[in-house]
């Protein structure tokens, strides 16, 4: 019984599902915490579209401007460039990123640096 036990929860970790998005960070060595969450699929045609969430927690004194650009393989028109967004010392902000997308993963790119 211990034996099927310890199998199940060393094969749990391959079960879980991948992260939506394959994030590249240019956090420019600031204090940040980022989480990726997926708000909304859908699949048509072998075409998967679908809403990213970025969530940005500013750990710094001061406050920092944030923003998603598409990866070079989906700089596509049914893609979109996030706007700016500023987070206040100690605060969060959500960053999110639509498009449509051939594969099961889309690529981004998040950067942050100090707003003054």
């Amino acid at each position: 019984m211990k034996m099927i036990l310890l199998l199940g929860l060393f094969l749990l970790p391959l079960t879980v599902t991948a992260d939506p998005l394959e994030l590249e960070r240019e956090l420019n060595d600031l204090n940040l915490d980022v989480q990726i969450s997926e708000l909304d699929t859908d699949t048509q045609a072998g075409i998967e579209s679908g809403l990213v969430q970025v969530l940005i927690t500013n750990h710094e004194r001061f406050k920092v401007a944030c923003q998603l650009h598409p990866g070079d393989t989906e700089a596509a028109p049914g893609l979109d460039e996030s706007p700016i967004s500023i987070i206040a010392p100690g605060g969060r902000g959500a960053l999110t990123m639509s498009g449509e997308y051939g594969d099961s993963t889309l690529n981004a790119l998040l950067t942050c640096i100090r707003d003054e």
